[in-house]
């Protein structure tokens, strides 16, 4: 506290200058966080020296043990009684003596600041004027300290700052005009949008406006003069004090901008704000497909769930809870999909609607409750048309699931009634285009492929190689008649793998540099990194280890290269096994210490275990 209290004393002292405040170790401490107000980011000395400045106004007038008849800025009578008041001293002397500083028009004859606020004040001797400035001061330095600490009064801090800056504008309220249409904007934002916008509503000389507005840093000006920006806690007291009419065409004309410049998330939000929440459903159902292309799922599914059920029509509400689902389902959040889709299933009557919940239900519960995601599958079939296209990627789910269970003829009807709905969506005329949901409803071809992989699995597992190979090579041909070498790459790897289970070693192995070659023609890493790991599973298995070991060692290295902690752990895994197979037992416990550590530090409950069994294994 001692030091601290020395860095108040010295502010005090400095006050009057703000460029001296703003080189105290306080300007750059969490005190004035809160009150950099213009930019919190890089504010200006002149922004921390004024900042500075508040906070010790706010702190003396904490001192005052009452209300402030004539606060800071205001002319103080001196018969105004609390100049004698021993419970004011302190705050008398923080005031006159360094905020407000006694005018030398004020001193008495022969005498200083000292000698007058000992007359105005009634304190007896100067020993006692300084030792209740020393008092002062520590409890100025006690209580910032509290604050530096907690933050209590942070709010109450910001309005002050708030207020000051703004007081400013008050006398020209067309630039208090010209900062309200800014704030409706929360981002960076088009200079000529503002300007445009400001246009529109008949304001006079905008662009001189704007410019006084720029140049004391109410908006940020950068990217060549192109672009603005307000600060979000000025932002924030702007928005709130606009009127309700204005905020809603503001935001339309801005929603209206963005969907001509193609960007459908900032047009959406600016709909949501103007409360069109029907036209801002409705476009961000129409991006969804591209906006997930674009990785941009977050910031998708943040938009989506500022939704709520009474705001959109129910049909529309379940389509977005669709989407809500996939989404969380892509983030690794199964209870959060699970509960859209039952709050989404309260609200649709419609059977389609219905049985899309129903099959995400089931694909969420395949990993928890097998018997029950049958059930929720089943319920699924049963809400679609006999012809409705979504039964072909519904029937493959179905049907890999019981592969899984390892009910061979289930998976078998389910597949061949897939390709009969599919030999019905070829060749009946197109009233309706498939729908395109991240659950899984792709091109009709890709479709297609998907249900002969699952085919050639099928036959896979049942030792039936001939007929396995053929429809996994069906599959591949369809890929490559619609052009998608990303698919094409998947084919031949699974090609790859039939032929390893096979012991056919070289067409495996061919398989497999085909989809490698791929992968790095479209510079997919993640995938090549599999694809390295699947040829060296080749030499593994036909107990060519040199060769194996060669191809982990790729994997390793692209694995690193991206960080891609689950096939690391992999290559580490099959090092470790190939090395000990070939009794090198050092490079064999290299390998297994690396790939325990990644598991364990991953939380892969299933590697840590297989790690486990190799030190048993090969007594490492």
């Amino acid at each position: 506290l001692a030091q601290f209290t020395q860095l108040i004393n010295g502010a005090f002292k400095n006050y009057q200058s703000v460029l001296a405040l703003a080189r105290s170790p306080l300007a750059d401490s969490a005190l004035v966080h809160p009150l950099l107000v213009l930019d919190d980011v890089s504010p200006t000395a002149d922004e921390r020296g004024h900042a500075l400045r508040l906070v010790l106004q706010w702190a003396v007038s904490r001192l005052a043990p009452g209300p402030i008849a004539h606060p800071l800025g205001s002319e103080r009578p001196y018969d105004d009684p609390t100049w004698r008041d021993p419970r004011w001293w302190r705050y008398n002397i923080l005031r006159h003596r360094y905020l407000e500083p006694l005018h030398p028009d004020e001193f008495v004859d022969g005498g200083r600041f000292t000698e007058t606020l000992l007359a105005l004040t009634g304190i007896t001797s100067a020993d006692a004027f300084f030792d209740e400035r020393n008092r002062a001061i520590r409890e100025v330095a006690q209580r910032l300290q509290e604050q530096l600490r907690h933050g209590e009064a942070n709010d109450e801090l910001q309005t002050l700052a708030l207020d000051e800056v703004l007081r400013p504008l008050q006398g020209s309220p067309e630039q208090e005009e010209l900062l309200g249409i800014a704030a409706t904007f929360d981002d960076v934002f088009p200079r000529h949008l503002l300007l445009q916008m400001a246009r529109a509503e008949r304001l006079s000389a905008a662009d001189h406006l704007l410019d006084e507005l720029t140049a004391r840093r109410f908006l940020l000006m950068g990217d060549g003069g192109t672009n603005l920006w307000l600060s979000p806690v000025l932002q924030h007291h702007v928005y709130s004090r606009q009127p309700a009419a204005k905020i809603r065409s503001r935001h339309l004309a801005v929603a209206a901008y963005y969907r001509r410049q193609e960007e459908p998330l900032k047009a959406a939000e600016h709909l949501q704000q103007a409360e069109n929440w029907a036209a801002a459903a409705q476009l961000l159902l129409s991006a969804t497909e591209e906006l997930v292309n674009d990785l941009q799922t977050d910031e998708l599914l943040a938009a989506l769930t500022r939704f709520k059920a009474d705001q959109l029509e129910a049909t529309t509400w379940c389509a977005v809870q669709l989407i809500c689902c996939d989404l969380y389902r892509r983030h690794g959040q199964p209870e959060a999909a699970l509960t859209v889709c039952r709050h989404a299933l309260r609200t649709t009557t419609a059977p389609s609607q219905q049985g899309q919940l129903y099959w995400r239900m089931g694909k969420l519960y395949e990993k928890r409750n097998q018997p029950q995601a049958l059930g929720y599958y089943e319920r699924a079939l049963s809400s679609f048309a006999e012809e409705d296209p979504a039964r072909i990627a519904l029937l493959k789910d179905r049907a890999w699931l019981y592969l899984l269970r390892r009910e061979w003829m289930a998976a078998q009807t389910d597949l061949h009634r897939a390709l009969a709905l599919i030999d019905l969506q070829v060749t009946a005329p197109r009233t309706t285009q498939l729908g395109t949901l991240l659950t899984g409803m792709q091109s009709i071809i890709e479709l297609h492929a998907n249900v002969l992989d699952a085919l050639a699995h099928l036959h896979l597992e049942q030792s039936h190689f001939s007929a396995a190979i053929d429809y996994a090579q069906r599959a591949l041909h369809l890929r490559e008649e619609a052009g998608d070498l990303l698919q094409v790459a998947k084919s031949f790897n699974n090609l790859g793998n039939f032929y390893s289970r096979m012991g056919e070693v070289n067409a495996a192995v061919a398989a497999h540099d085909e989809a490698i070659q791929l992968y790095q023609r479209l510079n997919n890493l993640e995938l090549e990194a599999e694809a390295w790991l699947n040829r060296g599973a080749v030499y593994h298995t036909a107990g060519r280890q040199r060769d194996a070991i060669e191809n982990y060692h790729k994997s390793l290295a692209l694995s690193q290269q991206l960080n891609l902690l689950w096939a690391e752990v992999t290559a580490h895994a099959n090092l470790t096994e190939a090395h000990a197979e070939l009794d090198e037992l050092k490079a064999a416990q290299r390998h297994w210490h690396y790939g325990h550590e990644l598991s364990r530090q991953a939380a892969f409950a299933d590697d840590i275990a297989y790690f486990v069994e190799l030190r048993e294994r090969f007594d490492l």
